[in-house]
């Protein structure tokens, strides 16, 4: 429903590069809520980002912003998450240059965005990739981490540090305990962000099934 209404206002001001952002925003939240276990969905998921992608690059066109760099650089990641670890690698250096852009003009954008960028990317693609293209993993570690600082009431960073420790490195008692501590809290605590609070309290419940078994 809200990709239906950005895109009717996308007609009515065409070169409005804050409603391209919203778009790009919109469709990539789409496809993250997806299936993606079959290649059909798969080609789905592609097209999707793809799509989320061109209106991120469309802002960027119309005027050089953070938002817009960050949204080039998630739909990028998003949408070679099935692709060959030769375009994988070669991407990283790409998504790193708009990543970078963010940092260095907004460090706490979106509550640490990058910080949940590279551990996601991390978490995503084979070790391989990161292998191949000599990643500083401590980075990304140190990025979450600086997000989770300066925003400790935002509880999906700490659900996406959860993921990519017990994926990228193992470690299923720090993934536990950061998990635990986004299901104790009360999603009030940060009132601006009620709702994103208890999405990131569906997605602890979920990891913590997908680690244990059992629920929490």
């Amino acid at each position: 429903k809200c990709i239906v209404l950005v895109e009717k206002a996308d007609k009515l001001d065409p070169d409005n590069p804050m409603i391209l952002i919203e778009l790009s925003r919109y469709y990539w939240n789409y496809g993250n809520s997806l299936p993606k276990e079959t290649k059909q969905q798969q080609k789905q998921l592609e097209s999707i980002y793809a799509k989320a992608l061109g209106f991120a690059e469309r802002s960027l066109k119309l005027k050089t912003t953070v938002d817009a760099h960050y949204w080039v650089a998630v739909n990028k990641a998003a949408g070679l998450e099935f692709s060959s670890i030769t375009a994988q690698a070669a991407a990283f250096p790409v998504i790193y240059r708009h990543s970078k852009y963010v940092t260095d003009n907004d460090p706490n954008y979106y509550y640490g965005a990058t910080g949940r960028l590279w551990s996601e990317i991390l978490a995503r693609v084979p070790k391989k990739v990161v292998e191949l293209v000599k990643w500083d993993v401590q980075e990304a570690v140190d990025d979450i981490d600086k997000a989770i600082k300066a925003e400790p009431r935002y509880l999906d960073n700490y659900v996406y540090k959860a993921r990519f420790f017990h994926v990228y490195f193992g470690n299923d008692e720090e993934a536990l305990k950061l998990l635990e501590h986004v299901l104790k809290k009360d999603p009030n605590c940060f009132p601006e962000e009620v709702g994103a609070n208890k999405i990131a309290q569906k997605d602890a419940r979920k990891l913590w099934k997908d680690i244990t078994g059992k629920d929490y």
